[in-house]
């Protein structure tokens, strides 16, 4: 497959940024067109993987005027782990089952909230939500299935999940999530409960299409990096239990069709999930038309699809049942409805 048979235009900020930063399955990568230095770094910033890019320009010598920018990701990188640390060190100093999700990459990162699932019923989610109030941290919203908390020492926000829901429907089956739970080494040496590789790349896919309803480079990055070392059939079995096919395939036909316009290739782990899955090109079309520009949109009909296989979950039904039951009353449509036409006319997240 040429990148000329599809007329791209390689000046494109995400084909510059992917060869720029290159892939652990090839070893080229492309210099960095200097002009593009402050385009990029702004574009990195918009699809949330703007230490990345600062860190491959540090390990290549091209920072430049961005060196005190890095500096300053840096320091924020070291707070953001040693904040991500004591969330669980809180949570399981009160015994309580958890893991944070959707947070930590395997790639150089920051974030601006730490996710953790809380396992177990309401009463142990409850819990955990005042052990970390005696530990310190402020409340600042309570949903239906979440409670969003400050950090005493930093600007992050820490969600606690009752269950991986958008509002009441449940997204993901937190019971299939359970066994693959697991003490894991942070860059700075810190151990935390963390998902494995497999069930945070199935939860970090199901809130890109079913929550986020946006796919950004760094979720590209994540698939990619978390393909070199997570299990392959324990990761399908957590899409099927989860009847998440569809959000999978959508999102990793995109990655391995980037990946490919980029790099020539698709990974080998990521072509045998597309071939088991089948491969998913609804998306690619308008991806091509907009010159491959991320964070990517996805159509209201992928959005629509994915939530109809996962209403073949008997959970994600009874969440579906509450989200109509609440919407009855007009003080919570009415802010639902607010978000979510917020949500769907933002450029990122």
């Amino acid at each position: 497959m040429s990148n000329n048979a599809f007329g791209i235009n390689l000046l494109s900020l995400t084909l510059e940024l992917l060869q720029f930063i290159g892939s652990p399955f090839e070893t080229k990568t492309k210099k960095l067109n200097q002009a593009k230095l402050f385009d990029l770094y702004r574009y990195s910033n918009k699809n949330r993987m703007l230490f990345l890019y600062l860190e491959t320009l540090k390990e290549k010598g091209s920072l430049s005027h961005l060196n005190r920018i890095y500096e300053k990701e840096k320091a924020r990188q070291q707070e953001t782990l040693k904040a991500i640390s004591m969330v669980s060190k809180v949570l399981s100093d009160s015994n309580i089952d958890h893991a944070v999700f959707k947070t930590v990459r395997p790639y150089k990162f920051t974030t601006v909230d730490i996710d953790v699932l809380i396992f177990g019923c309401k009463s142990i989610y409850l819990k955990a939500t005042n052990s970390m109030l005696k530990a310190g941290y402020k409340m600042l919203v309570e949903g239906p299935e979440s409670t969003t908390l400050s950090d005493p020492k930093t600007s992050l926000g820490v969600d606690l999940y009752n269950d991986v829901a958008v509002s009441y429907v449940s997204y993901m089956d937190k019971a299939t999530l359970l066994d693959f739970a697991a003490d894991v080494k942070l860059p700075n040496g810190d151990c935390v409960r963390a998902l494995k590789p497999e069930a945070d790349l199935a939860a970090i896919i199901a809130h890109s299409v079913i929550k986020e309803q946006m796919y950004t480079l760094s979720e590209y990055y994540t698939f990619i990096h978390y393909l070199t070392q997570m299990n392959l059939s324990n990761f399908l079995q957590i899409v099927k239990q989860n009847k998440i096919s569809i959000a999978t395939k959508i999102h990793a036909s995109i990655t391995g069709y980037l990946h490919q316009i980029a790099h020539c290739s698709v990974p080998n782990k990521l072509q045998q999930i597309l071939s088991l899955l089948g491969e998913e090109k609804f998306e690619l079309p308008s991806l091509l038309q907009e010159n491959f520009k991320t964070p990517h949109k996805y159509h209201i009909l992928t959005v629509a699809r994915s939530l109809l296989e996962l209403s073949g979950r008997k959970d994600a039904q009874e969440s579906i049942a509450r989200q109509l039951l609440n919407m009855i009353n007009p003080v919570f449509a009415r802010e639902f409805l607010q978000r979510f036409s917020n949500h769907i006319t933002r450029e990122t997240y």
